[in-house]
C-alpha cells in the first residue's frame, strides 16, 4: 500500500515555510497533553496551551500560508488568539488532527488518528535529551529460556515469541550501532578543528553511542556469553517431541482454525530463525569492532595531525586546502579563494649556463631530479620494531597454551579468585593477561568479573581484584 494512500496528500505541507518551527512545536505540545493521560482534549485547552507560548506565536507569519486576508483579517490576525485558532485551524487542514462533538457537553474535542500519533512519537524520541536505558536483549532472551526450559509451563509460546521479537530487535540494533558510527567517521573528514573533533568523540560518541550500546555488548550483553546456551535450549525444544508438540499446541490457541502442520512449521522457522541470527551475529559484531577501532583511530590521528600541522610551506598549503575543503559547498567564498590563490602564486623556469652554452651548435639539456634515498624515520622503525614483538609473542603464547593455562589453574573448580592463579613465572603472568584480554572470545570458556576497583598482591605482582567463573 502507497503511504499517501493512508495519510492526506498535503500531510507534510506546514514544514515547507518559515513557521515550520511553530507548528512543529505545537504538536509537541499536543503530543505532551496526550501522554499526561488526556483521553479527551478539548480544542479549547489546546488552544490556551498555545497561548501560553506567546512568544513563539509573536514570531508567527501568513507570508507562507495559503491563506488570502482581507483587511479585517489583516487586523484581527495579529492577536494571539486569532494566531492559536489558525494553527488549529490549519493542523485540522492537513490532516495531523481531527476535531470531534463530545456528545455530553458539545464541546470541540481533539482526536489524533493513529499515524500522527506514531510520527509524533518519533519526534519525541529524535530530539529528546533523555538517555533511554540500554535494553538487554541477549540477557533478557537468554534468562527467560532458561527459565522456561526448567518449568515447561503454559507460557513456553509466549516465551519464543518474546525471544523471537528481541532478537529482530538485537539484529536491528546491530545495525544501527553500525551505521551510527560510519556516520561519525564520515564527519570527521569534514572537521578541521581540534575542539570540534575532541567534543564529538568524548560528548556525543562515547557518551552515547560507545558507552550506552557498544560497551554493554561488549560485557554484561555479550552475545559470544550468551550465544551457546540460548543456541543450546532452543535445540532441544527443537529435537524434543513432547516440547515440540506443546508449543504447537499453545500456538493454536492463539491462532485458532489454522492447519496444525502451518502452526508447527510456523514455530520451527521461529526457532531456526533465532538459532541461525545468533550464529551469525559474530560476523555483524566483528564489523562494529572494525568500525569502532577505525574511527577512535582516526579520531586520535586527527587530533594528532591538527595540532602538529607546521608554518613551512608544506604547512600553508595544507591551510588552503582545508579552507578550500572547509566552503566546498559555497561558491562565491571559494571563487574568492581560488581568485587570491592565483593572484598570489607565480611560476618561474630555471636554468644553468655551462662552457657549451656559449658555443655552437647551442645543445638545451635539462637536469633531472634524482629519486632520494629513503630514509626511516624513529616512528617507523619503532613501530617495525612493536609489530616483530607482537608476532614473536604471538607465536609463543597461542589461545591453546593460554586456555591450557587457565585450565589448568581451573582444576575442578567452577569459579577462582585472581590470587589463587599461580604466577610461578613471568610467562605465567603474560598468560593471566591474555587470559583477561580474551575473555570475550567465542572460544573462551569462562567469563570474567571485576569485584571492586582494587588491586590485589600475588606473588610478587600487583594485578586487578578479578575473579573467574566458568561458564555454563
Amino acid at each position: 500500500m502507497n503511504l499517501f494512500d493512508i495519510i492526506p496528500q498535503n500531510y507534510f505541507g506546514l514544514f515547507g515555510g518559515k513557521n515550520r518551527y511553530i507548528y512543529i512545536e505545537s504538536l509537541l505540545i499536543l503530543f505532551a497533553m496526550l501522554e499526561k493521560d488526556e483521553t479527551i482534549i478539548s480544542k479549547s485547552d489546546f488552544i490556551k496551551a498555545l497561548k501560553d507560548k506567546a512568544q513563539d506565536l509573536d514570531k508567527f507569519t501568513y507570508e507562507d500560508e495559503d491563506f488570502d486576508a482581507t483587511d479585517d483579517d489583516a487586523l484581527l490576525m495579529n492577536t494571539i488568539t486569532s494566531k492559536a485558532g489558525f494553527i488549529c485551524r490549519r493542523l485540522e487542514e492537513t490532516g495531523w488532527i481531527d476535531i470531534a462533538m463530545n456528545p455530553d457537553n458539545f464541546e470541540e474535542t481533539i482526536v489524533l488518528p493513529q499515524y500522527t500519533i506514531i510520527l509524533l512519537k518519533a519526534f519525541q524520541d529524535i530530539i529528546s535529551d533523555e538517555e533511554s536505558p540500554y535494553l538487554s536483549l541477549v540477557h533478557s532472551t537468554y534468562s527467560e529460556l532458561k527459565l522456561e526450559d526448567e518449568e515447561h509451563d503454559e507460557l513456553m509460546y509466549a516465551t519464543l515469541l518474546r525471544a523471537f521479537d528481541n532478537t529482530k530487535k538485537l539484529k536491528v540494533e546491530l545495525l544501527t550501532l553500525t551505521n551510527s558510527i560510519r556516520i561519525f567517521q564520515s564527519k570527521l573528514s569534514k572537521l578541521f578543528d581540534t575542539n570540534r573533533v575532541l567534543h564529538d568523540y568524548f560528548d556525543v560518541y562515547k557518551r552515547k553511542i560507545s558507552d550506552r550500546y557498544y560497551h554493554p555488548l561488549k560485557t554484561f550483553d555479550s552475545v559470544a556469553r550468551f550465544k551457546r546456551p540460548i543456541i543450546r535450549i532452543l535445540d532441544g525444544w527443537l529435537n524434543n517431541k513432547e516440547i515440540r508438540e506443546k508449543l504447537v499446541f499453545q500456538a493454536s490457541l492463539s491462532a485458532a482454525g489454522n492447519d496444525k502442520k502451518e502452526i508447527e512449521k510456523d514455530v520451527i522457522e521461529k526457532i531456526n530463525y533465532i538459532t541461525d541470527t545468533y550464529e551469525k551475529l559474530n560476523l555483524l559484531i566483528n564489523g562494529i569492532d572494525k568500525e569502532n577501532n577505525a574511527y577512535t583511530k582516526s579520531s586520535t590521528n586527527k587530533i594528532l595531525y591538527l595540532n602538529n600541522n607546521d608554518r613551512t610551506i608544506k604547512g600553508h598549503l595544507e591551510n588552503i586546502l582545508k579552507t578550500y575543503a572547509k566552503n566546498i559547498n559555497d561558491t562565491r567564498t571559494l571563487s574568492k579563494i581560488l581568485s587570491k590563490m592565483q593572484d598570489s602564486t607565480y611560476f618561474y623556469e630555471q636554468g644553468y649556463i655551462d662552457p657549451s652554452s656559449v658555443t655552437l651548435p647551442i645543445l638545451r639539456r635539462f637536469k633531472y631530479e634524482g629519486v632520494p634515498m629513503e630514509l626511516v624515520t624513529f616512528d617507523e622503525a619503532t613501530g617495525f620494531m612493536m609489530d616483530n614483538f607482537l608476532e614473536e609473542t604471538k607465536a609463543i603464547f597461542t589461545d591453546e597454551k593460554v586456555y591450557g593455562f587457565m585450565h589448568q589453574a581451573f582444576g575442578d573448580k567452577e569459579r577462582m579468585h585472581i590470587s589463587e592463579i599461580p604466577l610461578v613465572n613471568f610467562d605465567a603472568f603474560i598468560c593471566l593477561i591474555l587470559a583477561v584480554i580474551k575473555k570475550d572470545d567465542e572460544n573462551c570458556f569462562y567469563y570474567v568479573e571485576e569485584i571492586d576497583k582494587g588491586k590485589v598482591h600475588t606473588n610478587g605482582y600487583i594485578v586487578p581484584n578479578f575473579e573467574f567463573i566458568k561458564k555454563e
